[in-house]
């Protein structure tokens, strides 16, 4: 047990000795306790049925030979707001190779430095780990992308708010606030400037390295492009098992980029094979803490808004226009989250191209514990925690790993969250 709640632990035995009455004192101290080990987080579900990464590995198709395509796995991580270096993502690795049993990593950690001819400094950095099975039936490529260097040195403009000279004369905890604040807030101002393209540049080179190039052609240690031009452009998208997990503001930038790339690729006459192919695709999306209604506000509409149905359904008269068969989001939010928020329906109708043909599923679920202060008469949660904390969650990591609905998912999930399942308009 932490000191902190030691000291707590002494704080509510001596309230209740001093009281004289040990019916009392074993009472408090009994709630106190149950407080601290049962796990009372609730979690709520709604929206459809959804696949987790399970659904693009295929461990059964394994030829004699070895591991098939379709055995192995590619997931791209997207940051958001605050400050990250290279490694920020260990934490998200260590529970999904915990979930799948990968017990095998290849020593080397490929790393490549974006870069593009149309911005001279960096897009951030790429870095991509390797896991397996014993027998190599299952494999996982892990692509990690940090671009907070692309603003880092504007970033330096709040540095003398950092300086003892600034902060003296602030209580710790405003300060902490005040530190919180220059961390993060900047970099959802900054997506919204001139930063928005080279930002949703950087994602679309890292997609790029995860559709073009197999774990052995991979660059390492090397500042690279990956070029439309190149021979093994969208070589890979023959393999449907890619997905991207994103935190914050990387939710944004992810279906950003994701529509920005398909609108490029279905404008080459050269690629209409490959437009072809993802137009029969399912995408994949798990946002964690996503911000998507708090960063469309002073946006402009998208090209193809409110035509959903006309697009993405098999009927619809603008069938041939949709960009995959369908991109399924799955939004994960703590309601004590400060930084994040449900999407509707009706956002999502109106708010994401109608192309990329949305199908949400929000999961409410409390990662900070809830706790009750001042002898019951009020609550808090950590906001920090139901910030930061998603992918330790373990019920987070399961419905990631294994998906959620009626017929499928694991039975930890199903006994813990409420499920209340919209029926399909198309």
């Amino acid at each position: 047990m932490t000191t902190k709640k030691l000291t707590a632990c002494w704080l509510v035995l001596t309230i209740a000795f001093l009281t004289g009455c040990s019916s009392i004192s074993k009472g408090i101290t009994q709630a106190y306790l149950e407080q601290e080990t049962e796990d009372t987080r609730q979690c709520w579900i709604t929206g459809r049925s959804f696949d987790g990464l399970d659904s693009l590995i295929q461990a059964e198709n394994e030829p004699a030979s070895g591991t098939s395509d379709s055995d192995k796995l590619k997931v791209l991580m997207v940051h958001g707001i605050g400050n990250h270096a290279p490694g920020y993502s260990r934490r998200l690795q260590d529970g999904l190779v915990e979930e799948y049993g990968f017990e095998n990593t290849d020593e080397t950690i490929k790393t490549i430095q974006l870069s593009h001819p149309a911005y001279p400094d960096s897009l951030g950095v790429l870095k991509i780990h390797r896991y397996m099975t014993l027998q190599s039936s299952q494999e996982m490529l892990f692509y990690e992308l940090t671009w907070d260097s692309i603003v880092d040195t504007e970033k330096q403009l709040l540095s003398f708010d950092y300086s003892t000279e600034a902060s003296a004369r602030r209580a710790p905890f405003n300060h902490t606030m005040k530190t919180f604040i220059n961390n993060t807030v900047p970099d959802a101002l900054m997506y919204n400037t001139k930063y928005r393209a080279p930002i949703q540049l950087s994602v679309t080179q890292a997609i790029c390295w995860v559709m073009s190039a197999k774990w052995e052609n991979l660059p390492n240690n090397e500042e690279k492009i990956c070029k439309i031009d190149d021979s093994s452009y969208m070589s890979q998208i023959d393999q449907s098992n890619f997905a991207i997990i994103s935190h914050s503001l990387g939710s944004r930038i992810s279906l950003d980029a994701l529509q920005q790339s398909m609108q490029h690729v279905a404008k080459l006459s050269e690629y209409q094979a490959v437009s072809d192919d993802f137009k029969n695709r399912p995408m994949y999306i798990y946002m964690l803490s996503n911000q998507l209604p708090l960063l469309q506000l002073g946006q402009e509409l998208p090209e193809v808004h409110d035509q959903t149905r006309s697009v993405c359904a098999s009927e619809g008269d603008r069938y041939d226009e949709r960009f995959f068969e369908r991109l399924q989001i799955v939004a994960f939010s703590d309601p004590n989250d400060l930084f994040s928020y449900s999407v509707s329906p009706k956002y999502a109708h109106r708010y994401i191209d109608s192309r990329l043909c949305p199908v949400v599923t929000n999961v409410t679920i409390q990662i900070a514990e809830v706790r009750s202060f001042l002898f019951g008469a009020s609550e808090l949660a950590n906001p920090g925690v139901a910030h930061s904390d998603y992918e330790i969650d373990s019920r987070v990591l399961k419905m990631v790993v294994s998906g959620f609905g009626r017929d499928h998912g694991q039975e930890e999930v199903k006994e813990r969250c409420e499920f209340i399942e919209s029926i399909p308009e198309y």
